[in-house]
């Protein structure tokens, strides 16, 4: 194998020592396929190995950083007084290249004799004790430097270390441990000239950012802090300009051949009659969102916005007043949801919601609802009514999207709960007919859309994952929404449950429901509770004397609504049900949340179930049961529940979200294999250089929608490389996929 220069786009097996296997390995453990692979395979810490000293020259009770070979390892039991459980001491004895001798002791950590072998050379660094007269770090951090079989001895390490402070730590498996790839990655860097950058100098001199080369040298090979942190934030910007790139680029395609519908809202029309009727007055943020969605009502371009709030903070109220809006200007508009349960819940929303101003009467507004369960009949003639234009608004799931459906003149669309809107959708929707526009000769016309949620988004994020979609926050709640006081109760506490219970049937006696929901359908391989059998056990031995319904994905459509129908109007005091209840279902008599298995969901999930009560005013409740399967709660999820009983606040929730899941989890749908497009910034610690490259992206985009300018063509050419072909259709999946995921959601 030569030894020569290589190239950041050769496969990784250029490199001496990976022959096949390895590179097998590599791809199937990181996704690291090619060398500029490898280079993004980014540590993930830093050990700090200070002055690395001789034992000669440390002091007691002082840090160091001790280089040496294990020689061997013993391991002894300590009983603890009030504990079953001794504490387990593993000892491994360390030679330095001077023969001297030292102790490195783990307390309940017996698996080091297996990482650190004898004959391994490693690092070891913490502060120093003497015990016995003997010279000893206890728990030290350990940084695997190699084996001596291998070559590798005491004073080569040391060598190396005096010339590099920082030491890389990567993410590791045993196969590939982390002295492997860092052997390997010093090899590449060795091997690579001089890397191009894709940032023009005057933009590095601008925002003092290091060179390309540089930053990818100084970020595996660090001399110091400051210089990490500099390599840092170079590659971050690259990660961050690059997405925004191509997220603020795909707007501009999506925009360049089409116009907008002229909705501005009507003074005295319907939409402004639908706010003068309600019981009570908007919120502040509730007017600042139609202050924000009348600009874009009015706007020559289409409406592409984003309105996010938490449960219960009145998005149903701006999605009525968008619709009416288009209504008032002579047009139709669509109501678009995933699942029929909330299709359904929407559509009586409407009717009610509607009634001051008349719905399906002879001058009133004709609203219906269209799923993939609307009988043949009553189907035709919808489907006639849109054509004519007799029909004003429809709510519907995705069968909406389908061929048969057209529309006279389609103004706006709300779609809830759908993260995201794809090209493919937003297509369909052009396609579904128009009337006149604000610009008569254009060739395509697309409705206004709104997208909604109630995930609370944090702002980073939202600038990232929603870069191309304006934001609107609604961040207020209206006045006699009282808190919901949420509980987490373990199999320690078992005797809650049985109190749980009680209470629960104490609530029914009053009028009031409870939920209880499970994360299976039926029994299966996961140790969890499914809603069949709990069901069952619930109706015939916990609550004999109420009634008990269930309802999930499986079921038929006529049979979910019969349930819902019964628990809505009291008829059913207990509700067992998966999360097809999550998002949309408004029972106000709904005081109790019961979620077994909690473990089993995330933060914005469990905090929608949540706001499934509390809904009609008064105190409402949300127990948690976790652990139950017998499975140990680990650190990670055990904080996730806390978190989520200690606030009802979806916005701290969504930033705890992002920091225990890290944004490359959260951007998992644009992932290919084990890439993602998010590897070393942090959306949360990182938000200014998000705002900074979104403005930038926007800005060039703006005056050079096709990054077709020489001074661009670095930009284009980074975007496509980093996205794989996908150029604008960065950060969305597939229009088809996404379409046929968006229709999976009402099954399930």
């Amino acid at each position: 194998m030569s030894d020569g220069p290589i190239a950041l786009d050769d496969r990784v097996d250029v490199l001496a020592g990976v022959g096949a296997k390895a590179r097998a390995d590599l791809a199937d453990a990181f996704g690291i396929e090619t060398v500029r692979d490898l280079l993004e395979h980014y540590p993930r810490r830093y050990q700090d190995a200070g002055e690395v000293l001789d034992l000669s020259e440390v002091r007691t009770g002082e840090p160091a950083t001790l280089i040496g070979e294990v020689l061997n390892w013993s391991t002894r039991r300590v009983p603890k007084r009030g504990q079953r459980r001794p504490l387990e001491i593993a000892e491994g004895r360390v030679r330095q290249a001077s023969g001297r001798v030292f102790t490195a002791t783990f307390f309940n950590q017996n698996w080091r004799a297996g990482q650190l072998a004898p004959g391994t050379v490693a690092a070891f660094s913490g502060k120093v004790k003497r015990f016995r007269n003997d010279l000893q770090l206890a728990s030290p951090d350990v940084e695997v430097l190699g084996r001596v079989a291998a070559g590798i001895d005491p004073d080569a390490a040391a060598e190396r270390l005096q010339h590099q402070r920082l030491l890389a730590v990567y993410p590791a498996t045993e196969a590939w441990p982390s002295f492997k790839l860092a052997r390997l990655v010093e090899a590449a860097l060795e091997r690579l000239p001089t890397l191009p950058d894709w940032l023009p100098e005057p933009l590095l001199d601008e925002l003092d950012l290091l060179t390309y080369d540089a930053a990818i040298r100084a970020i595996h090979l660090p001399p110091d802090h400051p210089t990490q942190r500099a390599a840092r934030r170079r590659l971050v910007f690259d990660e961050l300009f690059t997405l925004q790139l191509g997220v603020q680029r795909r707007r501009a395609q999506l925009e360049a051949e089409v116009v907008g519908l002229d909705n501005t809202p009507v003074p005295d029309g319907r939409a402004q009659a639908f706010l003068d009727a309600l019981p009570f007055p908007p919120t502040g943020a509730q007017q600042r969102a139609f202050a924000e969605l009348a600009q874009d009502l009015g706007a020559r371009r289409p409406m592409h916005r984003l309105l996010q709030g938490d449960v219960g903070s009145g998005k149903t109220v701006v999605a009525v007043w968008t619709l009416l809006n288009a209504v008032d200007n002579g047009r139709q508009a669509a109501f678009m949801v995933p699942t029929e349960v909330l299709a359904e819940q929407h559509f009586r929303t409407l009717t009610t919601l509607l009634a001051p101003l008349g719905v399906n009467v002879l001058d009133g507004i004709r609203v219906e609802l269209l799923t993939s369960s609307t009988p043949a009949k009553a189907r035709r003639r919808i489907l006639g009514e849109l054509l004519t234009g007799d029909l004003d608004v429809v709510v519907g799931t995705h069968a909406l999207l389908e061929e048969g459906v057209r529309f006279a003149d389609l103004g706006a669309v709300v779609i809830d709960e759908q993260h995201r809107f794809g090209v493919a959708q937003r297509v369909k929707l052009k396609e579904k007919g128009g009337g006149p526009t604000l610009d008569p000769d254009a060739a395509d016309v697309l409705p206004d859309v709104l997208v909604m949620t109630a995930t609370p988004i944090p702002r980073s994020l939202a600038l990232t994952w929603y870069g191309d979609l304006d934001v609107t926050v609604l961040d207020e709640l209206p006045p006699g929404r009282e808190p919901i006081t949420t509980q987490l109760i373990t199999p320690a506490q078992a005797a809650r449950r049985d109190r749980l219970y009680e209470f629960v049937r104490t609530e029914a006696g009053r009028g009031r429901r409870a939920y209880v929901v499970c994360p299976l359908v039926e029994a299966g391989e996961l140790p969890a509770k499914d809603v069949t059998s709990e069901h069952r056990r619930l109706s015939e031995q916990v609550f004999p004397d109420l009634t008990v319904e269930l309802i999930h994905g499986r079921m038929r459509p006529d049979a979910k609504d019969a349930a819902m129908t019964r628990f809505r109007t009291g008829e059913a005091q207990v509700l067992v049900a998966t999360t097809v209840i999550e998002v949309g279902v408004d029972v106000p008599e709904a005081t109790i949340m019961v979620i077994e298995d909690a473990e089993r969901f995330g933060i914005s999930q469990l905090h929608q179930l949540r706001g499934r009560v509390g809904r009609g005013g008064g105190t409402s409740y949300c127990v948690l049961f976790a652990g139950w399967s017998g499975a140990e709660l680990p650190e990670e999820t055990l904080r996730r529940l806390e978190a989520v009983a200690a606030t009802t606040d979806g916005f701290v929730l969504a930033e705890t979200d992002l920091e225990l899941r890290g944004a490359g989890v959260l951007f998992g749908r644009t992932q290919s294999g084990k890439k993602s497009d998010i590897k070393l910034a942090d959306l949360r610690r990182d938000r200014g250089l998000v705002e900074e490259t979104r403005a930038r992206a926007r800005a060039v985009v703006a005056e050079d929608p096709d990054l077709a300018a020489p001074a661009h063509r670095g930009f284009r050419d980074e975007v496509a490389r980093r996205f794989e072909g996908r150029g604008v259709e960065v950060v969305e999946a597939d229009g088809d996929d996404e379409l046929a995921a968006f229709a999976a959601l009402e099954t399930g």
